[in-house]
């Protein structure tokens, strides 16, 4: 069985560390405006939600425009629907 959690990304430049299991999949990322985050949606196995040791993935949120390194993987973009801002959220591989 399968289980979605929600995880939130702050809208800076700084690299923010979230402990998820290994296998988890993100399925979608979404700005809320009024909280003036973003938040991320991750796809994992229920069985690894309590017990199972879970990894330091590292993601960032680039503005468009901004240079993208190259271990940086594309998950995906969410747009802030009171302003002309698009936000492109990676997840960086060593």
């Amino acid at each position: 069985m399968k289980t979605i959690h929600k995880h939130r990304l702050d809208i800076s430049s700084q690299v923010q560390e979230l402990r998820l299991p290994e296998d988890g999949t993100v399925l979608r990322v979404d700005y809320v405006a009024q909280e003036a985050l973003i938040y991320m949606w991750v796809e994992v196995d229920a069985d690894t939600v309590i017990d199972t040791p879970k990894e330091t993935r590292r993601f960032k949120v680039f503005a468009t425009g901004s240079g993208i390194p190259d271990n940086a993987r594309y998950i995906g973009t969410t747009l802030d629907t009171l302003k002309p801002e698009a936000y492109h959220v990676f997840e960086l591989k060593d």
